[in-house]
């Protein structure tokens, strides 16, 4: 099988092709990115001469991308612009890339005549805030910043793709992913950082908003799950469903570190991040139903990835 994987040099699907190279001995992967910075490049360095992937390197909202998809099977589409602040200050190459990007993505899995799959990965933020409960797949979608529109409008070009052209798509929704060579302006490589230099750990607003967190594996094995027992044209969340309170983040990192006389400081947020989200929260039983269930828990997760920025702090440079 050859999977083609878009935005194979970002966090998670640079995890995804690791993961696939060496847990699937007869898959083949083909990886899709922008020729990126050094250091985006540096999450699959040692694979480039792998033989068994082959990297293109092309911007898939603006340029030629027809050459990647020959003979590809299965397409997973992670590359997306992303990090909400970022999209609050300027919009458009969200807009560029979530949108014209997937559909370019699409029109070309339209054209194929041999990709028989097609999964889209999303996220929890196209539901916009929740102060109790969990989300399920069919919820009203509410997205409260140019981030997460962009990707509910890739997920109803998708859904359409399905519909009118009889594509076999799945949608994954994930809540907040954490790992290794993760960027750098995300709030672990940012709190492990700032720990690690003695600062105090900048946690926005007054702490108490919450997230769920899944380590990266988990999403990835979840994935190539859904590929042998996910129903076409339908919408799965991937969570741990493990929730924490932005300011218990903080200390949790901090205690892991063994640093009991660390600090944070509360940073007010009304203009970095206006109209930010309290809770999210996703219910899974959906994806439980088709036997897949996250591995790692916060504790034996988070210890990991703490430990791997602790020792290779070149990656912060």
């Amino acid at each position: 099988m050859k999977i083609l994987v878009t935005g194979c040099l970002g966090f998670i699907g640079s995890h995804f092709v690791r993961y696939v190279l060496n847990n699937y001995k007869d898959v083949e992967v083909i990886g899709l990115n922008r020729n990126s910075n050094v250091k985006n490049r540096q999450r699959l360095e040692s694979w480039y001469h792998h033989n068994r992937f082959t990297i293109y390197f092309a911007d898939f909202a603006k340029d030629d991308i027809t050459d990647a998809f020959k003979n590809v099977d299965v397409v997973v589409h992670f590359g997306a612009k992303t990090f909400v602040d970022y999209s609050i200050r300027d919009p458009s190459p969200f807009i560029q890339n979530n949108i014209v990007g997937t559909f370019k993505i699409l029109e070309e899995v339209r054209k194929s005549n041999t990709v028989e799959k097609y999964v889209q990965v999303s996220t929890d933020e196209v539901y916009g805030s929740i102060l109790d409960g969990k989300y399920k797949e069919d919820a009203r979608p509410n997205p409260t910043n140019p981030y997460a529109a962009t990707k509910m409008g890739a997920d109803m070009l998708v859904l359409s793709y399905h519909n009118s052209y009889g594509i076999k798509t799945i949608i994954t929704r994930t809540e907040n992913n954490y790992g290794e060579y993760q960027g750098v302006e995300k709030v672990f490589p940012v709190f492990i950082r700032k720990a690690l230099r003695g600062e105090p750990l900048p946690v926005y607003g007054d702490g108490e908003h919450k997230r769920m967190w899944l380590y990266v594996e988990d999403h990835c094995s979840a994935i190539m799950h859904l590929l042998d027992h996910g129903k076409a044209g339908e919408i799965y969340h991937v969570a741990g469903e493990q929730e924490l309170m932005n300011k218990e983040l903080a200390w949790k990192i901090l205690d892991l570190l063994d640093m009991p006389d660390g600090k944070i400081v509360y940073i007010p947020d009304y203009n970095i991040r206006p109209g930010h989200d309290r809770r999210y929260a996703l219910d899974c039983e959906k994806i439980h139903k088709t036997g897949w269930e996250a591995k790692w828990n916060l504790d034996d997760g988070f210890k990991k990835t703490v430990d791997w920025y602790k020792y290779n702090t070149w990656w912060f440079m």
